[in-house]
């Protein structure tokens, strides 16, 4: 009798059954900034970014009101300066409230120059938060690890993601 031939899981079989694992994770967070620092770390597994951000909408949806960050230590979160108010590439991911994937941020038309000490990003994925039908917020991911660009895949887990924290964030803010 021949022994059973086992074969590796695809990367994208690992990213969903990490997924699944996250959503149980964000469903058991019973703390608000917690819950949003976790879902910045798992974005940031799952997708394979170097960076990840969590961009809070303000009252009228027009731009940012808090701007949480996964990956930038806090020299360089210092040296940065200001947050982003959503302007540039946030600001279309804010304005057209769709998945965003870009080979090369700074090349897109509506790119907003880097502060000086920003660390360099080429490769970005943007998804938006909704909550209630409207948007809440949005996640930025950015550098896709080996210096690839965000596939598919990511997208749509980052996609997951986002829908997964909706429902985290509206079941803490209850």
């Amino acid at each position: 009798m021949l022994a059973p031939v086992r074969m590796s899981e695809s990367p994208n079989h690992e990213k969903l059954r990490r997924l699944l694992d996250v959503r149980r994770t964000l469903a058991s967070e019973s703390d608000y900034e917690r819950l949003l620092e976790r879902v910045l770390e798992e974005g940031r597994a799952i997708t394979g970014a170097r960076y990840a951000a969590l961009g809070v909408l303000d009252q009228e949806r027009v731009g940012l009101e808090r701007f949480l960050t996964s990956g930038v230590d806090p020299v360089t979160r210092e040296a940065i300066g200001e947050p982003p108010r959503g302007r540039g590439v946030l600001g279309v991911v804010i304005s057209d409230p769709r998945p965003l994937r870009l080979a090369n941020v700074r090349e897109h038309p509506d790119s907003y120059g880097f502060p000086a000490g920003h660390p360099p990003m080429r490769s970005f994925l943007g998804v938006p938060i909704m909550i209630g039908g409207e948007v809440w917020g949005n996640l930025y991911f950015a550098e896709k690890e080996d210096a690839r660009e965000f596939s598919e895949a990511d997208e749509q887990a980052g996609v997951v993601l986002a829908e997964w924290a909706a429902e985290a964030i509206e079941n803490v803010n209850e």
